[in-house]
């Protein structure tokens, strides 16, 4: 319910900023633990380690999607759930994540056959362990994320994060070579789940009556079958050019990719665990749930949007400085990317109103239309290498946007007008002229790291000019800084 100025009663919107200032918080030392992951990693292996691995991640990935079958999102916004039906969830998940596992384990041959390298049998065969990790984790995440327990879930994300990185360093100093990365991908798991088990109050019991899971898998199904368009869309990209172009060019492009994902996932993943649930709680209330969209745009725009615009004007600097002159190539392939990055930002928005809202139909729906054409742009560009995929991928992005936030508000009734617009404002009232300045710093006959610095206050000092210049953009920037202060201030109460 509402109080009479519009807020939700019972501390859901302290329990929302407090979520949320925990979460920037422990995913911005994720991201940082992962970007110093890549660059340490990059300096230790060849290019052709990360690309077998990709090629190998990308195609029994789809199993991860199945084995989580929508349950975990359909458990977080379930207006009720019971300890039956948890319990139900979770033998039901790992049941699905074994059945995963032995897939994998038989696949195995077909992979390694499919790209012409006998070695990927042997990485298929550690990684498919994975799946059942992953399955008995979920519910165990589900219900931290339900009590809005955001600092054990931050906990669990770091903490496995950390203990991967360190058996993938220590592998790679050891001459281990892929097998570091397979070895990071497997503590990561193993660690994830035992952290959350501690954490979490739930234990589950032998399933009974009284644990129905029907209404779930209705649920679910959908947010699988968009989840798994999705993802063929996110990996149709890997697997064409390790098979056309191989295992080294791939390494590029993943690095490209990966530096892309890191701050992204860090960002939209955790965001999402936030948004969902205080979201589908205000869902009823039509003015409040307006008002908490458009704020968590402007975060995503006025931050997320803007740092990728200027990370893709500083592409080349900042490749030399995290990965060295090695890796040379990665940098016009990460400048495309980080383009399309932009709007991956801005439209997780219309994900949280699918969901939220309880229509994963109508975003099912819609992918069957997006999905293929983002398969279609990315593999236009093939023929070009990894900077024609990475230009199918950006401009593909920006399609499905707009395409995302205009049905979303179709379907669900809500006035998508004042997120379209606050987002054209940010992109190009503040992210367009901070990457034009930043990439003045390209021109400077200085080292690349002095190039960078330079880019970053020169970025900073035309973001301020924005905001002084623009009333629209200074009223905008009032409000993200009294939402991260309000951030900051509950989460040292």
């Amino acid at each position: 319910m509402s109080g009479p100025d519009g807020r939700p009663q019972g501390g859901l919107g302290d329990r929302a900023a407090r979520g949320s200032s925990v979460t920037v918080v422990t995913q911005g030392l994720r991201a940082g633990l992962q970007i110093a992951s890549v660059i340490v990693l990059a300096r230790l292996l060849d290019p052709a380690d990360f690309g077998l691995v990709a090629m190998v991640t990308a195609v029994i990935g789809i199993a991860d999607l199945v084995r989580d079958f929508g349950l975990s999102q359909a458990a977080i916004t379930a207006k009720s759930l019971s300890r039956a039906q948890q319990s139900s969830l979770f033998w039901v998940g790992t049941g699905l994540g074994a059945g995963c596992t032995v897939l994998a384990l038989a696949s195995a041959p077909l992979i390694a056959a499919g790209y012409g390298q006998p070695r990927l049998t042997a990485v298929v065969l550690a990684l498919a362990g994975i799946f059942t990790i992953s399955g008995a984790s979920t519910q165990f995440r589900a219900d931290l994320a339900r009590s809005l327990r955001f600092v054990a879930l931050g906990a669990a994300d770091v903490g496995a994060q950390l203990a991967g990185i360190a058996v993938a360093v220590a592998g790679a100093l050891a001459g281990w070579g892929l097998w570091a990365l397979v070895a990071q991908q497997l503590t990561v798991a193993v660690v994830g789940l035992l952290v959350v088990a501690m954490a979490s109050s739930f234990r589950p019991v032998a399933p009974h009556r009284g644990g129905e899971v029907r209404p779930f898998f209705r649920f679910g199904g959908a947010v699988l079958g968009t989840q798994a368009i999705t993802y063929a869309t996110k990996n149709v990209d890997t697997v064409a050019l390790g098979a056309i172009w191989g295992a080294s060019p791939l390494g590029l492009y993943t690095r490209a990719y990966q530096l892309l994902m890191a701050p992204l996932n860090q960002i939209n993943a955790p965001m999402t665990r936030v948004a969902l649930p205080v979201l589908t709680k205000v869902e009823p209330e039509p003015v409040t749930y307006a008002r908490y969209l458009a704020r968590a745009q402007l975060v995503a725009c006025y931050l997320t949007a803007t740092v990728f615009a200027v990370a893709a004007a500083l592409a080349w600097p900042l490749v030399e400085v995290l990965f060295g002159a090695r890796w040379a190539g990665v940098a016009p392939i990460f400048a495309v990317l980080a383009v399309g990055g932009i709007f991956r930002a801005v439209a997780q928005i219309a994900y949280w109103i699918f969901l939220s809202s309880g229509r994963p139909g109508a975003q099912l729906k819609l992918s069957f239309v997006t999905g293929p054409a983002t398969v279609a742009l990315i593999l236009a560009g093939l023929p070009w290498g990894a900077i024609g995929v990475a230009t199918g991928h950006s401009v593909a992005h920006l399609l499905v946007w707009v395409a995302q936030l205009a049905v979303a508000g179709r379907a669900t009734g809500t006035d998508v007008r004042p997120l379209f617009a606050g987002a054209v404002r940010a992109i190009l009232g503040v992210g367009l002229p901070c990457a034009g300045a930043a990439a003045l710093a390209n021109l400077l006959p200085w080292a690349p790291v002095a190039q960078l610095g330079a880019g970053v206050m020169l970025a900073a000092a035309a973001a301020g000019a924005m905001v002084v210049a623009a009333a629209p953009v200074r009223a905008d920037a009032r409000l993200v800084a009294s939402l991260l202060r309000r951030a900051t201030s509950r989460a040292r109460s």
